[in-house]
């Protein structure tokens, strides 16, 4: 009988771990898509409230000067925040300009809260995202998000 000095992994250990860290992955991948998402709609409702408060600020702004900014329920406007313009562009470019080309678009229009007419935000990072960010009442769950430019309440 010869005694091996060969030192190493047999095929079956090997099949084994592989096996293990397979079942692993299978686990794990699917939660892992689930934080992205929400990471994802947190950043959207931050971005949403970022452009509430700048067009909040040029509305009190405007109507300082005397030209007071009316919100009618069920109107609105998408706005490209990667953009400058005048106006409410303008706000929200300057208000988004530090995240680049993750700018994303803004849609700013009003409806009936709480039964008072004023204007709600909508933020997308790009126009075929399906994760909206709303504000106020920002979208609490990532399969509730509002549709394109509609108030949802949540």
């Amino acid at each position: 009988m010869k005694k091996s000095n060969k030192k190493g992994f047999t095929l079956v250990e090997l099949v084994v771990v592989i096996a293990i860290i397979g079942v692993l992955a299978a686990i794990l991948v699917p939660s892992m898509m689930g934080y992205v998402k929400k990471s994802r709609l947190k950043t959207a409702n931050g971005n949403a409230k970022t452009a509430y408060n700048a067009v909040a600020e040029y509305a009190a702004d405007q109507e300082t000067k005397g030209t007071p900014v009316t919100w009618t329920s069920g109107s609105g406007d998408t706005y490209d925040c990667k953009t400058d313009a005048s106006g409410v562009q303008h706000v929200l470019y300057s208000a988004l300009a530090d995240n680049g080309n993750e700018a994303g678009e803004a849609y700013v229009g009003g409806a009936d809260i709480n039964s008072k007419t004023t204007f709600f935000v909508h933020w997308r990072k790009t126009s075929s995202d399906t994760i909206i960010g709303q504000y106020p009442e920002a979208t609490a769950d990532v399969d509730s998000c509002p549709p394109w430019g509609t108030w949802k309440a949540q």
